[in-house]
């Protein structure tokens, strides 16, 4: 677990400025700063459902990712338990 979020921040802070200019790249491109890592989170659909929904929006809203990538296999079960409460029945 620690390694992983060592290579997450390390992915949040690297800019391209960082990186050594080679010999044959322009002076031209001034937009070095501005480059930084593209970060997507994959996720399967279950994992909203079983409690990962506070996070996936935590990232969403401090913009720490740049793209999802999610499956929407269980996407019928959410819109369900949006439109009405549900209930067990007892057989």
């Amino acid at each position: 677990m620690g390694e992983a979020i060592d290579q997450i921040n390390s992915m949040i802070h690297w800019r391209l400025s960082d990186e050594p200019v080679k010999e044959d790249e322009d002076d031209e491109l001034k937009v070095r700063d501005k480059v930084r890592c593209t970060i997507f989170l994959g996720y399967t659909s279950n994992m909203v459902s079983c409690g990962m929904r506070e996070i996936i929006r935590y990232l969403c809203q401090h913009k720490m990712i740049d793209c999802i990538v999610t499956t929407t296999g269980g996407i019928e079960e959410d819109i369900m338990k949006c439109l009405a409460d549900t209930y067990i029945g007892d057989f």
